[in-house]
């Protein structure tokens, strides 16, 4: 499946994060992946996320694509791409919400 997302450059988030050139903050990167996992896995949260690597900036109103794969039933790997440039590629460790 294609997952995607683009941060407005409105986000409350790129204020000052830089002057004249936003970038957006790995955090909310993470955030939307987190949010994409929560779609593909309701009965799961976030338990850890053992590694992530930032090896390109995301600017303000670029598309990012996102490649989900699962690993197991509580692992997942992701790569988030913009024009065949990987900006960032991880792991998240699931566990029920119970």
């Amino acid at each position: 499946m294609d997952y995607s997302f683009t941060i407005q450059a409105s986000h409350p988030s790129l204020e000052g994060h830089f002057p004249n050139k936003p970038i957006v903050p790995g955090v909310v990167i993470l955030d939307e992946v987190i949010n994409i996992v929560k779609k593909l896995k309701p009965e799961l949260t976030v338990a850890t996320i053992p590694m992530v690597k930032f090896t390109h900036p995301l600017l303000a109103e670029q598309r990012v694509t996102v490649e989900i794969k699962e690993k197991s039933d509580t692992t997942i790997s992701f790569n988030c791409m913009h024009n065949e440039i990987r900006l960032v590629t991880g792991q998240l460790s699931l566990k029920s919400k119970q």
